[in-house]
């Protein structure tokens, strides 16, 4: 079984953690990509992951598992993403120190038991928050996210937040963040691109945000030099969250 996935950043905050848990505005996730083993099906994965018990020294903000729908462009054969957030790097390497001491001590096992694989080799992300979703907004357990990866050519990262905002609001989602990769995958120069993810409160909501973002005329800006690559849409399962 293989099933083409990307993994699409967010943040703690955009899944309805408080304002008041982030001390900046820049998080950080740690993901992996990995197989489902012969025998399993993604409900496996997920029913398997959310019965995982977090102890609070090694917990992240949120976890998410994330599968791929529609997904553009050449990215690794992988059937989900384990997707982690943390507030901070030092947090991350904290938490994550004390869960790889804890699973040496249990002879290796891993959270998800046997139903699937994950790479050793991880991806870690400074995320941006451009659109935090306001409290009174409920995201579903399995909603949709939108994705995109946006060459600056010269813009700031700044001016990427500014944009990301813009299309949030054209394709109705609720919020949204910039993504900088700094460590793992593709070789890229620094600072010449950025993703950007946006989250929606269910797939009826996306679907209805994007019928209505195509009956709208296009507009250019000659004077933005951020130039964005075709969309990727994926399924994100919320696994854990320490606000829920």
């Amino acid at each position: 079984m293989t099933r083409r996935v990307i993994i699409s950043m967010l943040s703690a905050i955009l899944l309805g953690a408080s304002l008041a848990t982030a001390q900046t505005n820049v998080i950080v996730s740690r993901s992996t990509g990995c197989t489902i083993n012969p025998g399993y099906t993604m409900a496996d994965v997920v029913e398997t992951a959310r019965n995982f018990a977090w102890s609070e020294d090694a917990a992240p903000q949120t976890v998410l598992v994330l599968e791929g729908v529609a997904v553009a462009g050449d990215n690794p054969q992988y059937d989900f993403i384990l997707d982690s957030f943390f507030p901070s790097y030092a947090d991350m390497v904290e938490k994550v120190g004390t869960f790889l001491q804890r699973q040496a001590g249990e002879n290796g096992r891993r959270g998800l038991s046997g139903v699937a694989t994950c790479n050793d080799n991880v991806w870690i992300r400074s995320v941006r928050l451009a659109t935090p979703i306001p409290e009174d907004v409920t995201i579903a357990p399995l909603t949709a996210i939108a994705s995109t990866l946006c060459q600056l050519n010269g813009a700031s990262t700044a001016d990427a937040v500014a944009l990301a905002n813009t299309y949030r609001e054209n394709i109705g989602a609720v919020g949204g963040v910039v993504l900088t990769r700094r460590f793992g995958g593709p070789r890229r120069p620094l600072n010449s691109a950025v993703g950007m993810r946006f989250i929606f409160e269910n797939f009826a909501a996306f679907g209805a945000g994007m019928d209505a973002l195509e009956q709208m005329a296009p507009t250019a800006n000659p004077g933005n030099p951020i130039s964005c690559s075709t969309g990727t849409l994926s399924r994100s399962y919320r696994i854990y969250s320490q606000n829920n």
